[in-house]
């Protein structure tokens, strides 16, 4: 019997005052990625770059998943003090190591919220640092209620790859960022736009599978066909 496809996700370094250090993800992440086929790899941020490099060969995909902001310095801004930037700079570090590596080894990535973010900024693009504060949109895209609630939908590009695995031109989706992004990096081809116009999804097409998203479909795959079948095309991609 073939073995599943093994596909890296990092693990951010929390630190909880008078504890020692956790290495932590989102489960929903792992629930996901294993429902759909997958066998999910746990790679800490922590790690020198040859363990990483040991690591990424094992996998045969790569799902950059959400988290916090991505360091401005990383697109040539200065971090704005009214925009309550959050990083970690450990994780960005290794995360751009990573998609790097897989899009030059053209592994199959799948990059969610932060993930999106990073897959753009490793391609050259920008961020918005908060698209409220610098007026983007006026639309409030970090929602209260609970993660698996939808709160808008997107318009999805008919000849993408997105559109193919929803079968619609509309979407809903749940919404829980305050940063996007802004010019869009080498290669990258935009496939979703909220009603406000801030970009929602991107796909490579020169790569077997590289899709990034805004929302978080691991949080929606238990009750959305459109987000099984995302995991599971993902999945697909990484097994051939």
């Amino acid at each position: 019997m073939p073995r599943s496809p093994l596909i890296g996700i990092t693990l951010r370094v929390l630190y909880e005052k008078g504890l020692p250090a956790d290495l932590a993800r989102n489960r929903a992440y792992f629930d996901a990625l294993e429902s759909a086929g997958g066998t999910p790899i746990g790679i800490s941020s922590s790690l020198s770059e040859p363990r990483l490099r040991e690591l990424f060969e094992l996998c045969d995909g790569l799902c950059l998943a959400g988290g916090p902001d991505v360091e401005p310095t990383l697109y040539g801004e200065q971090t704005r003090t009214d925009c309550a930037v959050e990083v970690d700079k450990d994780l960005d570090h290794a995360e751009l190591l990573l998609a790097r590596w897989a899009l030059e080894a053209d592994k199959p990535v799948l990059a969610i919220c932060r993930g999106a973010q990073v897959l753009n900024v490793a391609l050259g693009g920008t961020l918005w640092q908060d698209v409220g504060t610098q007026g983007a949109t006026a639309h409030n895209h970090s929602q209260d209620g609970s993660r698996q609630e939808l709160t808008h939908n997107i318009d999805v590009a008919p000849d993408s790859r997105l559109h193919a695995i929803a079968g619609a031109t509309l979407v809903d989706v749940n919404s829980m960022h305050h940063q996007a992004l802004r010019e869009v990096g080498r290669d990258l081809v935009v496939t979703a736009r909220a009603h406000d116009g801030l970009v929602e999804a991107v796909e490579h097409p020169g790569r077997r599978f590289v899709v990034g998203l805004q929302c978080h479909p691991e949080e929606l795959y238990l009750e959305r066909d459109w987000a099984r079948r995302l995991f599971a095309d993902f999945i697909a991609a990484a097994r051939a």
